[in-house]
């Protein structure tokens, strides 16, 4: 009995300790976490007031003037030099005209110190090479020191470039995506002399030419909308653009029909297997081209048959879907008896619709 009771007296003994542990160890983690935000609040101080005693210093301003040359930081050095930009003229264009002309590593910039003025303000020369590529004034403004850059974006980014573009009259035009204001229109007048033939000059196609002299930063993207919402085709001759639509493959169909028929009338008209009267349904009458074959003179004294192959098109141009220009050959054969005259037959045409039919305007043999 007395081995046991001994045995239970001695069992609270032992659990007290433990408690008085653990509370130490609460204890011990509260006071490192309270220095631990102490240090972290002391720090920030102390790092504010590093920052603040920096920024107080023109070395300081020199060290950010100079970063953004040494880290090659095109971006920052493109937008420090508060270029306004304009309709035609993007921030990626003026990006591409800086790398294209002065490169892509501004790590070997010189910062040059000038001169200090009145104010107390320090000028600054960025060079690049031989070229003076940046100016920078470095001022107190308070305690600090911060710094501004002079504009020197006329010397550095000249507009020399220029659109000069003939497209068919109520044509949209866009430049770098923005529509050509009419202020670019120009007084110029551009004339398709193929259709020169017609007396009605109303019915000849009508053009605006577009120039807007040097306003582009970079070569543009040029692009050109037809009447219909359809994107012109832009050829280039002697720097000038022409935008012109391209036709369907209907269109294409429905003008080498109507030219075949007309052309294989006119060759049998000069050999006097048909008359005028049918020919001229396939003419402009108000043209110097209807009077002329009208009055011309054509005999074939004997009798024979004709026929024709080989037809064959080129250099066919659509200025709108009522103009057309082509060229057109042909082998044609007058068969007098046992006999065949085979003859390489050339005509370039200028094409109308009038009311629906199409009509020779002009036409070179």
């Amino acid at each position: 009995m007395n081995g046991t009771a001994e045995h239970f007296a001695e069992a609270p003994a032992e659990t007290k300790p433990k408690k008085k542990r653990h509370v130490y160890s609460i204890v011990l983690l509260g006071i490192f976490t309270l220095l631990m935000f102490m240090s972290t609040l002391v720090w920030d101080f102390t790092w504010e007031q590093l920052e603040l005693y920096e920024a107080g210093h023109i070395r300081h301003a020199e060290e950010k003037l100079s970063e953004k040359f040494r880290l090659n930081q095109i971006d920052v050095i493109l937008d420090e030099k508060c270029i306004e930009y304009d309709l035609f003229n993007r921030r990626e264009d003026y990006m591409t005209y800086m790398l294209d002309v002065f490169g892509n590593d501004y790590t070997s910039a010189k910062i040059i110190k000038g001169r200090t003025l009145e104010d107390g303000s320090v000028l600054y020369d960025v060079r690049l090479g031989n070229t003076k590529f940046a100016e920078y004034a470095l001022f107190k403004n308070g305690n600090n020191w911060n710094y501004t850059s002079a504009d020197l974006n006329d010397e550095l980014f000249v507009k020399t470039h220029s659109v000069k573009v003939v497209v068919p009259e109520s044509a949209e035009v866009r430049a770098n995506g923005s529509i050509l204001p009419d202020e670019f229109v120009s007084d110029e007048e551009y004339t398709i002399h193929d259709f020169d033939d017609l007396d009605d000059k109303s019915l000849i196609p009508r053009f605006t030419v577009y120039d807007t002299g040097a306003v582009f930063i970079s070569e543009p993207e040029v692009k050109v909308y037809g009447e219909s919402g359809n994107e012109l085709v832009i050829s280039e001759e002697k720097k000038t653009l022409r935008a012109l639509p391209e036709p369907t493959t209907e269109q294409l169909a429905e003008i080498k029909s109507a030219a075949e028929e007309a052309a294989i009338a006119y060759a049998m008209y000069i050999t006097q297997d048909t008359s005028f009267e049918p020919l001229k349904k396939y003419l402009v009458e108000d043209s110097e081209l209807y009077r002329r074959i009208k009055g011309f003179y054509h005999d074939w004294y004997r009798d024979h048959t004709t026929t024709y192959d080989n037809v064959v098109f080129s250099d066919i141009v659509m200025y709108d879907e009522e103009h057309f220009t082509l060229h057109i050959e042909f082998d044609y054969h007058v068969n007098i008896g046992y006999r065949v005259n085979d003859y390489e037959v050339e005509y370039t045409m200028s094409m109308i619709k009038i009311d629906g039919v199409w009509k020779i305007a002009g036409m070179i043999m």
